[in-house]
C-alpha cells in the first residue's frame, strides 16, 4: 500500500529554495465544489479530476485542500506541479502498468506528459532516444533527466527536472516519488543527459 506523504507547502517552498511552488494549484475556498473550480479555469470537470488522483473522494473536498488546474500558460510548470501532487498517490512498481497508482520510474514519466498531450515510449531507455537532447547545464523545467547505473550505460532511470536544482522520479519500492538535487551524489555519478519536449 502507498505510504502517505504529508509535507506542508512551506515546507516544500524552503526545500526548493523558491517564493512560490504553486503554479497551477488552487487552494479550496469555502462554499466552493470542483464543477465550481472546473468552470472557473474553463477545464471539463473530467480533466480536473484526471489530475487531482489525490482528492480521494472528488464529492467531498474540504477549505484549504489543493487543486491542480491547468494555467494554461506555463505548462512546463503545470506539468511539474502535477507530478509533485502524486507523491502521496504512486507506488513504485517495476513494470507497473496502473499508472499513476502503481507504475515505474518510465510508466510515471510517461503518464505525466500524456496529461499534458506529450506521448513518450513506454521505457526509458526508449524516451532518452526522442526529444531534443539537453545538456545538464541546459535543463529547463518539464526536460526529462536519464540516469544509467549499468556499465554498459544503457539508460536504466528517468526523472523530470523541477527547476533550482532538483528533479522528481518514482524511484524504488522503498522511495516512491522523490525529489532530489540535481548536485546529489548518485545524479552527479550516474545522470547521462536530458531531452526537451515542446509542451
Amino acid at each position: 500500500m502507498k505510504k502517505m506523504i504529508l509535507v506542508p507547502l512551506f515546507a516544500v517552498c524552503m526545500m526548493l529554495g523558491i517564493s512560490s511552488v504553486a503554479h497551477a494549484q488552487h487552494y479550496v475556498a469555502k462554499g466552493e465544489t470542483l464543477s465550481k473550480i472546473a468552470k472557473e479555469y474553463n477545464m471539463t470537470l473530467k480533466d480536473l479530476i484526471s489530475l487531482n488522483p489525490h482528492i480521494e473522494n472528488p464529492n467531498m473536498i474540504h477549505v484549504n485542500d489543493y487543486i491542480i488546474i491547468r494555467s494554461k500558460t506555463e505548462t512546463q510548470k503545470d506539468l511539474v506541479d502535477y507530478a509533485r501532487s502524486l507523491q502521496s498517490v504512486t507506488a513504485y512498481s517495476y513494470g507497473g502498468q496502473n499508472p499513476p497508482y502503481s507504475t515505474d520510474c518510465s510508466g510515471w514519466a510517461q503518464y505525466v506528459y500524456k496529461k499534458f498531450g506529450v506521448t513518450i515510449p513506454r521505457v526509458s531507455r526508449d524516451q532518452a532516444k526522442t526529444g531534443t537532447p539537453v545538456k545538464f547545464e541546459d535543463l529547463q523545467i518539464g526536460d526529462l533527466m536519464f540516469f544509467s547505473t549499468r556499465a554498459d550505460k544503457v539508460i536504466s532511470h528517468v526523472g523530470i527536472y523541477m527547476g533550482n536544482d532538483y528533479f522528481i522520479s518514482n524511484l524504488n519500492e522503498e522511495k516512491d516519488v522523490e525529489i532530489l538535487s540535481t548536485f546529489g551524489t548518485w545524479t552527479q555519478r550516474y545522470f547521462m543527459w536530458g531531452t526537451r519536449y515542446k509542451l
